[in-house]
């Protein structure tokens, strides 16, 4: 009974891990996706913007989280692409709308701005090196 067991609990961590490793490829994003995932982080920003220049702690939180989530998609994304720079950008901009969030909760809008201003840094980081004006005002990724 207890090899039966042990040989089930064996082929259930096999099937895990396997399955683990082949989840994140079929989870690799399209260009389309990635153009809509890069338009609600740029309404995410603005309304961001909105709500620091109200002073308006709730909607800046509930902004900060929902960017911190989208970057994360961001990283998985260029990941995927296997363009590590790209990836390490996104993690750091997750990062600083983490701290644009605690921040808020503190009570300090001056140091919520200051991350802010560190998140929409590597944001230009990225858009300088990944992306390209298209002759209609709209963007594209570079390829690569």
């Amino acid at each position: 009974m207890r090899v039966a067991r042990f040989a089930s609990l064996v082929v259930l961590a096999w099937v895990i891990a396997i399955g683990s490793a082949v989840v994140p490829s079929a989870q690799t994003k399209t260009d389309e996706d990635y153009d809509k995932l890069m338009k609600s982080v740029g309404a995410t920003v603005g309304s961001m913007r909105k709500n620091m220049e109200g002073q308006m702690a709730d909607g800046v939180v509930a902004d900060a989280r929902k960017m911190a989530d989208l970057q994360k998609d961001n990283a998985a994304f260029w990941t995927s692409r296997k363009v590590q720079e790209a990836a390490d950008w996104s993690t750091a901009a997750a990062g600083h709308a983490t701290e644009v969030e605690k921040a808020v909760a503190a009570k300090n809008m001056a140091s919520a701005g200051e991350h802010m201003k560190l998140l929409m840094g590597t944001c230009a980081q990225c858009h300088a090196k990944y992306r390209d004006k298209a002759a209609d005002g709209t963007y594209m990724m570079k390829k690569q």
